[in-house]
């Protein structure tokens, strides 16, 4: 007995889609990094950046479901990505920077706090 397995020939874009596979994560940090570096050299208002990724973000992921697998759904995913972590960084370091100030603050208090229970 022979056992015979038919398979689809490869499409135009399987080749790119195999080699993008593996490197979605890189690809999107470099492309957040490159928009970052034009973010910096052309200096827009902070708030139009956030805007304008988070449309392009909701955009992407909203057309994941209607492009069928392969190369597109892959430059989808990796923009998505890229504009998720222009959207995430500023936004956890800004985070990090309240928590800071705060604990700064209530250290400052608890200092003065104790500063005047000890004249008492």
């Amino acid at each position: 007995m022979q056992t015979v397995i038919e398979e689809e020939p490869p499409r135009q874009g399987a080749r790119w889609h195999n080699a993008l596979v593996g490197r979605r994560l890189l690809l999107a940090v470099m492309l957040a990094a490159a928009e970052a570096v034009l973010l910096l050299v052309w200096r827009p208002a902070f708030l139009w950046v956030l805007l304008g990724a988070a449309i392009v973000l909701a955009l992407s992921v909203g057309l994941l479901s209607r492009v069928p697998a392969g190369l597109g759904r892959d430059l989808l995913i990796i923009i998505g990505g890229a504009q998720a972590i222009v959207i995430g960084v500023p936004l956890a370091l800004g985070f990090g920077v309240l928590v800071a100030v705060l604990v700064g603050i209530l250290l400052i208090a608890g200092l003065v706090f104790v500063a005047v229970a000890k004249r008492r």
